[in-house]
């Protein structure tokens, strides 16, 4: 059996007229017309290609605070016995910070300056460095480094403490000579690699030399 359409019986029965397939006109039409209501839809509800993502700056922030919150309140504790439970709690949400930092990386790639503002990034800086997870602060040093030489809001002697930081908690030498500690009043560094030159890093980082950072630490 076959299954005539109105507009093929027309095309048959009109004589002398040039052909006219007026079903495949309209079915065109309303198929152009829904790509053109689809294409509305989804252009309309994209967020601004390069524009600040208010939410993720906002989340970046709030995370941070509460980081640096915590650790306020153990240091308020530290003359007292540090109750385990909040010690634990403070773990426990260093824990969960850094992996929500390292889902939002893994999504969006390090904060940007148009993605999140200031802000934003030094927020992300703060969870990198009060992470307990070595190896999430590891992977993140050459994303940090990157941000620093594209000037997004990470200064560079907080890039070079972190950088120290990171390879002696990696039991490596630290590169600019931040790291030190007072043993029998007497300011002692951690092995520095390339010592004859750190005062060269520490310059380029916009740093005093080491003897002139070792004086204002035995001020202290």
């Amino acid at each position: 059996m076959t299954i005539l359409r109105e507009c093929d019986v027309q095309k048959h029965n009109i004589k002398n007229e040039k052909p006219q397939n007026t079903c495949q006109n309209t079915t065109l039409g309303v198929t152009k017309m829904r790509l053109i209501i689809c294409l509305v839809v989804i252009f309309t509800s994209l967020p601004a290609l390069g524009g600040l993502d208010k939410g993720l700056q906002t989340q970046l922030i709030k995370m941070a605070q509460q980081s640096q919150q915590i650790r306020q309140n153990l240091e308020t504790q530290a003359v007292a016995n540090t109750p385990a439970t909040l010690q634990s709690l403070a773990i426990e949400i260093d824990s969960v910070h850094s992996q929500t930092l390292k889902e939002i990386i893994a999504l969006h790639g390090w904060p940007s300056k148009e993605k999140v503002g200031e802000k934003g990034i030094q927020a992300a800086f703060v969870l990198v460095k009060h992470s307990k997870n070595l190896a999430f602060q590891q992977d993140m040093l050459p994303l940090i480094i990157q941000s620093y030489l594209n000037n997004h809001a990470i200064a560079a002697e907080d890039v070079a403490q972190f950088t120290d930081n990171v390879s002696i908690k990696l039991g490596k030498k630290q590169v600019f000579g931040t790291q030190a500690e007072l043993i029998d009043g007497n300011v002692v560094f951690a092995p520095i690699e390339n010592a004859d030159s750190v005062d060269l890093l520490r310059a380029q980082m916009g740093m005093s030399t080491l003897a002139e950072y070792k004086k204002t630490l035995e001020t202290f």
